[in-house]
Parts: structure tokens; sequence; C-alpha cells
């Protein structure tokens, strides 16, 4: 941050969803914010990755179906991660944002950050499983797409999260 934007809050983007990186994400950048001795602006980002929609309408209806499925499971993994986050409420400020589109995690956030945020972003915070075969298969990790495209800084967080209250 240089002098010029000395009044604008240091901005960390953290992606969450209901997973143990997830949650290592958020409670690394909730400690971090706690340390603080500047003024933050703390956002987590929920993405809905739906199919992308065919020209075909038999396949259409199938997609429909499959993303009617997903929008429900999200539904019920943003009430946890919300309920994840509630332990921090009392002792910072933080926003949610949730957004859908079609497509794959990972392309669909880096352009929400990079362009429909609308804010300079200091930090993206965003975690990091072990599984790496099943997420090479299925289309890497976000955190690699992260890596690549996006042209702020980046922490990558081991998928383990600390549950103790002793800090």
């Amino acid at each position: 941050m240089n002098i010029a934007d000395a009044n604008r809050p240091y901005t960390i983007v953290v992606r969450i969803d209901d997973s143990r990186e997830g949650y290592a994400a958020a409670e690394y950048a909730c400690s971090l914010c706690l340390k603080l001795k500047v003024k933050y602006r703390l956002i987590f980002l929920y993405v809905v990755a739906l199919y992308k929609r065919s020209n075909l309408n038999l396949i259409n209806r199938q997609t429909e179906q499959l993303n009617a499925e997903i929008r429900e499971n999200a539904e019920d993994s943003m009430m946890k991660c919300k309920q994840f986050l509630s332990r921090f409420e009392s002792l910072l400020s933080f926003e949610w944002i949730s957004i859908k589109d079609e497509g794959n995690v990972g392309p669909i956030a880096a352009k929400f950050i990079k362009k429909e945020l609308q804010t300079v972003v200091d930090l993206v915070v965003v975690g990091r499983s072990a599984d790496t075969a099943l997420k090479t298969i299925v289309g890497g990790h976000v955190s690699d797409y992260f890596m690549k495209t996006l042209e702020v800084p980046l922490m990558v967080v081991k998928d383990e999260f600390d549950v103790s209250d002793d800090e």
C-alpha cells in the first residue's frame, strides 16, 4: 500500500467453502486480521459453480436438474460456512459475498476478484488440500489457478485448521 492509499483499508479476500481447506483459509485470514494494526476489509467469497448449458434441449434438461441439486447443496454448505464464521463475529468485522456462475470455481472467483469486486485487493487467501490426483482429474486446484491468473499476493493455506480456543 503506498502513501496515496493510506486511507484505503487493507483488503483481504478469502475463498471459502465447506471443506477443511476452506475453513483453514478462513481461520488464517481471521487470525491475520486480528493481528493487523491497520484498517482492514475482510471479504469471504463463496462460489457456486454450475454446469454450463448447451444448445441441445435434452442435455439442458439434465443440466438443469444437476444445477438444481448444486444450488440446494450450496445453500446447506453456505449455512455451514456461516456457522463456522460465527465464532469470529464478536472479534472482527467481515463481509460475505456469494456468487453463482457457470464453469469452474477458479475462473469464476478470479474473474470476480479482478473485474467485478471493484476494489483493490491486497491479499487473497485460499486453502489447498492434499488430494492432488483427484483435483488434477477434475480440473485442478483453485489455488493453482489463482497463482497463474491473479496479480495480487496470494496466501495458500494447508488443509488444517486449529479448532482450539486457546488463542
